[in-house]
């Protein structure tokens, strides 16, 4: 199953922006992560975390920080025709909770998260479950 289910407009940034249009935009778009973009192709990534931890606990000014003092930088990327194995695995091997999708010319194109995924997989296993419950027969020892 190809990532193109996530490849729809994203919360997207400049790295320049200031923090405060940043925190604007994860709170009027009701999102965790706002993806910098230069040129197209992703540059960071700031969270709602990232606001909090390094922003506001540092004593920073949201005002006049810049994002890209803050975000996570050079983020990790999951191509649009890759699976959901392949950002399940980068995930976990980068300790990633968000990756942006990007298509051949490295454009960004979407966003999948681990939240993403955990409910796709519940959907499917609640799917499985209910076939097996649906056939399940006393008498039957599958």
């Amino acid at each position: 199953m190809s990532l193109d289910r996530f490849c729809h407009p994203i919360v997207t940034a400049r790295p320049d922006d200031l923090i405060a249009v940043v925190a604007q935009k994860l709170r009027d778009n009701h999102v965790g992560c706002v993806v910098l973009e230069r040129d197209g192709k992703p540059f960071g990534i700031v969270t709602d975390r990232d606001v909090a931890v390094r922003v506001v606990a540092e004593g920073l000014d949201a005002r006049t920080t810049k994002a890209e003092t803050v975000a996570t930088l050079n983020p990790v990327v999951v191509r649009d025709v890759e699976g959901l194995e392949t950002a399940a695995r980068r995930m976990r091997e980068h300790g990633v909770r968000r990756l942006p999708v990007v298509d051949a010319g490295g454009n960004v194109s979407g966003i999948v998260t681990a939240d993403d995924l955990v409910r796709i997989l519940g959907r499917e296993l609640g799917d499985i479950a209910t076939g097996f419950e649906a056939s399940a027969d006393a008498s039957d020892s599958r």
